[in-house]
This record gives structure tokens, sequence and C-alpha cells, in this order.
């Protein structure tokens, strides 16, 4: 785990000192660039709060990534399962406009949580009993969730009283109590969720029956345990987790689904369950520097000359390279350390 945890510092440092020498060929000054991230992202206290706001739906989706690398499984599809949580959601919303805020909430998330859980469970299903790779199964999934969220939005909820492609309003008793405009209460839900993924994962039976069908599934059947059907378990909940993330946007800010609202959180929780090394204490720490990045970098069209916001997202790039790559990079630096001349222990 300490391990991990130097590897991803490393990574980090690496890819911010990558930009540092991408701005400074662009002809910015990489310090000023450095303050303007720092400034945009922690500057105040309203934006630390967006700052956050952005980094509520990576603690999702990166918590969902997380859950299947332990299975030894790559969800590459949170971004389909946050759209159809989000979708359900709303449409437990619109279908029950008055019911009040105690049943209203815990309603609205348990059936995002069922739907995206049952889009994640048909990859795990296609590939536990049709040997579809989940890669290729959740990637499909993407574009089909897309497709559904756009009927809904276009057709089946559509709001009349708006040109932009969304969904009809909810009531108020849908709404997160606010933390700080536009900060509410679904960082609080990830925070809780990040502890409970904690304890299931490393506390109980189910997530022990998780991580052996991960580390040797061979091991597993020998033990008597049905691999197939924890696979399906593993992608349902790993869906249910993606499913969670659209909530910050839905029930805490413009209470209706707009097209594209997952704004590529899915894609990004890769990074954040890579960064994070797969541990819910480094999710939320990997999700809260990626949310300041964006954050940041808003103010980088402004403050810059030569330097536009989409440096946040070279930042990213950097950083998963040089992380996922650390572990070869440090065998290439024990092997550069290598004292020469001196002979290897011959194999007995």
């Amino acid at each position: 785990m300490r391990e991990g945890l130097v590897f991803s510092a490393a990574g980090l440092l690496l890819g911010f000192a990558a930009a540092a020498v991408l701005s400074a060929l662009l002809g910015e000054s990489p310090w000023l660039v450095l303050t303007v991230l720092v400034r945009g992202s922690v500057g105040s206290l309203n934006n630390l709060a967006y700052s956050l706001y952005y980094a509520t739906p990576l603690i999702f989706t990166g918590l969902a990534v997380a859950w299947a690398f332990h299975a030894r499984l790559f969800n590459i599809g949170a971004e389909g399962q946050m759209a159809i949580g989000g979708l359900a959601a709303v449409s437990f919303g619109l279908t029950f406009p008055e019911l009040p805020s105690l049943l209203a909430i815990p309603g609205a998330l348990l059936s995002a949580m069922a739907a995206a859980g049952f889009w994640g469970a048909i990859a795990g299903y296609l590939k536990a009993y049709r040997k579809v790779h989940e890669v290729l199964a959740t990637i499909m999934l993407n574009f089909i969730a897309y497709g559904i969220v756009s009927y809904a939005v276009s057709e089946l909820w559509r709001n009349t009283e708006s040109q932009a492609p969304e969904t009809r309003v909810l009531t108020e008793s849908y709404r997160l109590p606010q933390v700080m405009d536009p900060l509410n209460f679904a960082i609080l839900a990830g925070l809780a969720v990040a502890a409970l993924f904690t304890l299931l994962l490393f506390r109980s039976r189910f997530g022990f029956y998780q991580r052996m069908i991960g580390g040797g599934p061979k091991v597993a059947r020998l033990a008597g345990l049905n691999v197939e059907r924890h696979v399906v378990a593993a992608m349902f909940v790993s869906g249910a987790l993606a499913g969670l993330a659209g909530i910050s946007d839905i029930l805490g800010f413009s209470l209706k689904l707009r097209e594209g609202f997952t704004g590529g959180a899915g894609f990004i929780g890769i990074a954040v369950a890579l960064l994070g090394r797969n541990s819910a204490l480094g999710v939320i720490l990997a999700a809260v520097l990626f949310g300041s990045l964006h954050k940041g970098s808003l103010d980088l069209d402004l403050d810059t000359d030569k330097i536009s916001r989409d440096l946040s997202v070279v930042i990213q790039a950097f950083v998963i390279i040089f992380v996922a790559s650390s572990r070869g990079l440090a065998d290439l630096w024990a092997w550069a350390r290598k004292p020469r001349g001196v002979k290897e222990e011959s194999r007995a």
C-alpha cells in the first residue's frame, strides 16, 4: 500500500513537471500557470466549494471503477451507468412529484442505484456467461445508454418550456440540502459511500469473495464459490456506485436531467481509481485533485496569454501516463543504480 502511494505521488509530481515544461515551451511562465491553478481552485471559499462540487461525481465513478478493479474487471462503462442512474432518479421524481423529501430523496437515490446497477450487471452477465470481454460490453452499453437518455430528454420527459435538451424540473422536495452553493450534501454522501466501500470490501464476507475472484478465480472455484455469479454481482455494485455520480448535479443543483450532463466523469473515474490505487481514501484525494484542476483551469483562459483551460486535461493525461508506468520506471531506476560488474547469482 505504501509503495503504491509512493508511485502515485511520483507520477503526480512527474505529471505536473511535464506540464510545467510544456507551459515553458509554449512561452508561458510555469509559475504563473501554477499560481492561476491554485488561486482558481482553492484561492477562496467559493472556489473551494466549486472544486469540491466538481470532485463529487468523480468520487462515485472512481469508487465504481475501483470496485470492479478489485474483482479484476475493467468497468469502462461508468459514464453510461451514470447516465442511466441520472435518468432513473429523474424518472422517479417526475413520476412521484408530490412525495415529501423524507421519501423523495431516498427513492430517487435507490432508483439511480438499482437502474445503474442493472446496467452494469448486463455487462457482468455477458462476461460471466457469454465470455464477452467487459471492456467491449461496457463500451457498447455506453452508446445504448446515451441513446436512451437522449430519447427521454427529447421525447419522454421533455421540458417544453426550454429550448435546451433537458427534462422537466423536479419539485423542491427532491433537492439535496446545500452546504455552500453549488456544493451540496452529495459530497457527504460520497464520503459515506467511500467509508462503506472500505467496510464492505475488507470487512465483509461478500467483499472477501469479490477480492478472491479477482485475485485467484481458480482458488475461488475450488473453495466452492460461484465465480460467474460474483462477476455479475461485482459489475452490479460497480454500476450502482456510478449511478450515484449524477446526484450532485441533478438533485443538488439543477433538479433536471440535461443531455450530456455526465461530462466525461465516468471516464475520468478510471484515472481517479488508477491514481488512488483503488483505495477509498486514494480515490477521494484523486477526485479532489482532478476537481481542483478542472476549477482552477477555468481561469487560465483569462489570466494567461498562451495557455487555455485544456491544460488541465493535459496534466491529467501526464499523471495517468506516469502513474501507469511508475512500476516500470521504478524497475528501470533500480537497474540503472545496479553496480556494473556484479554477477547475478546463478539459479540453482
